[in-house]
């Protein structure tokens, strides 16, 4: 019989999630698509290997089976293919990184330019994503670390903190000159915000930590956002903010040197407002020596602090 890889990794995935819909995020396909995946293995091998009901989905005592083979199978594989590649990388001297966009604004230039002179002969490859798209990355092999905001824990990924920064906002002298050095949380729902999509942040709030997207944050307690624009770039919610057209809410990190005298910068509290900068890697992966001196470079930048 023709063994279909991908098939047997959507079925190890739903098994173990024991959920088509979570399944297909991680995947990055449709629920639909997942569902006629299952249904093509299940047809080859003419067994049925999921239970399914309107709540949760369950391996069969046969999908079980096949489950923990398939496992110890992709484990030995990804074994295989770490080994492969470590040697490869090795023989090669490169490195293949992430790093989120309002990190390398501030901090990338500096510490390659540190690393080509620590390490001239090692090629350098260079992916700057947003969070997800990172993770994904690395998930996928595709890049040896990430330099990234924490997203949330993930089974497979080990996230280590170099960093954790404010949010701020950012108000125009010109528009918002009445504004306080200091908003809180229900002064910014009375505001025109500008906004990051999807940014990750960690709401610290009488002695707890609770992370979760900004958006999700300023709309806790069924408040009512007046969200005048949502981006992705930092440097075009600067820009807007700038123009007046609303309170910007960044990362301190994302604040320009060179950044207008017209803007002012506003802290955030009640609740504190931070979000973490780390460097993510499969929990499986051993970084290469060049790739672990560029990490640590990158963590006496963002720190201050020289490398152990």
């Amino acid at each position: 019989m023709s063994v279909n890889l991908k098939l047997m990794h959507t079925f190890s995935r739903v098994a173990q999630l024991r959920s088509f819909s979570r399944a297909a995020e991680e995947l990055g396909r449709t629920p639909s698509a997942i569902s006629m995946q299952i249904a093509e293995l299940e047809g080859q091998i003419g067994l049925k290997l999921l239970e399914r009901t309107t709540r949760n989905v369950t391996p069969t005592p046969d999908g079980a089976n096949l489950l923990e083979r398939v496992q110890d199978s992709i484990r030995r594989m990804e074994e295989g293919i770490v080994e492969t590649r470590d040697a490869a990388e090795r023989r090669r001297g490169r490195v293949v990184f992430g790093c989120a966009p309002t990190v390398a604004a501030s901090t990338l230039a500096s510490v390659l330019t540190e690393f080509r002179s620590s390490f001239p002969k090692v090629s350098l490859h260079i992916r700057e994503v947003t969070s997800n798209g990172l993770l994904a990355a690395v998930r996928n092999r595709e890049i040896d670390f990430g330099i990234t905001p924490f997203v949330q824990s993930r089974s497979d990924l080990k996230f280590k903190r170099m960093l954790r920064e404010p949010l701020v906002a950012l108000a125009s002298n010109d528009h918002f000159h009445d504004l306080p050095d200091t908003l809180s949380l229900n002064q910014l729902t009375q505001l025109p915000l500008l906004v990051m999509q999807g940014m990750p942040v960690i709401i610290q709030n009488k002695g707890q930590e609770t992370p979760m997207l900004l958006t999700e944050y300023l709309e806790s307690g069924d408040r009512q956002l007046n969200i005048a624009c949502s981006v992705r770039q930092a440097a075009t919610l600067v820009d807007l903010a700038a123009s007046g057209l609303g309170i910007g809410i960044v990362p301190r990190l994302a604040i320009p040197k060179d950044m207008s005298r017209k803007i002012r910068t506003l802290r955030l509290e009640d609740p504190l407002v931070v979000r973490d900068i780390g460097i993510a890697t499969l929990k499986t992966e051993v970084l290469s020596e060049p790739a672990l001196a560029l990490a640590n470079m990158f963590q006496a930048r963002l720190t201050g602090n020289p490398p152990a």
